[in-house]
């Protein structure tokens, strides 16, 4: 029973890492380390070596709290150096600054000026064709579409802007894209918009926010490693409504898993993505021998509800796991996450 108790204590640090990440105050995870630390090894049965499939959702993602965490301790050192280096900033330093910061700021504005001038490239919706030039359709049978450039033959120019032609006198062309005239400056009171302008100004005002989910789970109670393959968890977003056309991607951040012998895992990740109003980009193959996860990308509209699954390959066999998923919840809602049908024939085979 020893054994048993030793191998406990080392996966069920697997759900600590989980609860952890979660949020959980200090005085939780003390609390939760004296319980684990004062457990009677000689009594504890079989029956407390597992942990249904728990998922915690909006924890955010730890390897960005680890970072942020580092950014701030940089900034409160130099912080601090900037203040032990001198009593203050004179006069003389502090118009100077003011100076730079004008500089700085008018070169901002030239900069933002000099953007909106730019010509712009003319696009174009065009359906998306398969090998032998079919239209794809999705799973309702509209015909799904991908935003091209549109482009034009123009002649050939030489040096003095005349035109190239060949041995038989014909005029030489080049495709290049179709670009509309630059665009204005806004004005103070712009009045009306076209909705088109709209729209653009929404989109390139986007910005992503990433969030997470953590699943992990234990079973120790039949002495051995659980081995199956196939879909493994499955996670339902929602579109929201407004959401830019593009990519979405979604990820899986990091692994925990390990095995009854205490051998930790770390299987090959192939990353996968919510396309909206697009089609999703195609994906690597699993790995042909090793350990593999796979989170099977998907194509959607803004209003959609879609299924997004991460599929198992080359199981070596394990008991317990924590696994973080990230997902940007300025675009997605996660509204349910559950273990996939595979999993769940798995853990509720009873040997």
């Amino acid at each position: 029973m020893k054994n048993s108790m030793k191998k406990y204590l080392t996966v069920c640090l697997l759900a600590a890492v989980a609860v952890t990440a979660a949020g959980c105050s200090d005085q939780n995870q003390e609390t939760t380390s004296s319980t684990a630390g004062n457990l009677p090894q000689e009594t504890i049965s079989l029956d407390q070596t597992k942990q249904d499939l728990t998922f915690v959702h909006g924890g955010g993602s730890s390897k960005d709290a680890v970072e942020d965490a580092a950014t701030a301790d940089k900034q409160e050192n130099s912080d601090s150096e900037d203040a032990s280096s001198g009593e203050g900033v004179s006069g003389t330093d502090a118009e100077n600054q003011g100076s730079d910061n004008a500089r700085t700021t008018d070169s901002a504005k030239s900069t933002t000026a000099a953007s909106t001038q730019a010509p712009v490239l003319v696009t174009e919706a065009v359906p998306v064709t398969d090998a032998a030039g079919e239209s794809v359709t999705d799973a309702a049978g509209e015909v799904q579409t991908e935003v091209v450039n549109v482009t034009e033959a123009v002649p050939v120019t030489d040096a003095e802007g005349q035109d190239v032609t060949n041995d038989a006198g014909e005029v030489q062309t080049e495709v290049v894209n179709v670009t509309e005239p630059p665009r204005e400056e806004p004005q103070e009171n712009p009045g009306s918009q076209n909705n088109d302008a709209t729209e653009a100004a929404n989109t390139s005002s986007y910005s992503p926010s990433y969030d997470t989910c953590q699943a992990y789970w234990l079973d120790m109670s039949q002495e051995g490693d659980f081995f199956f393959n196939g879909e493994f968890l499955a996670f339902e977003f929602e579109v929201k409504e407004g959401t830019p056309d593009g990519s979405y991607p979604i990820t899986i951040d990091s692994t925990d898993i390990a095995s009854w012998d205490i051998v930790r895992w770390n299987p090959q990740i192939i990353n996968g993505e919510v396309a909206v109003n697009t089609q999703a980009a195609a994906q690597e193959d699993m790995p042909d021998s090793d350990f593999g996860l796979k989170v099977n990308s998907v194509s959607a509209k803004p209003g959609d509800t879609v299924k997004v699954t991460i599929d198992l390959a080359n199981n070596p066999g394990f008991c317990g796991f924590v696994i973080e998923v990230k997902y940007d919840k300025n675009a997605l809602e996660m509204i349910d996450s559950y273990g996939g049908a595979d999993f769940d024939t798995a853990i509720h085979y009873v040997k």
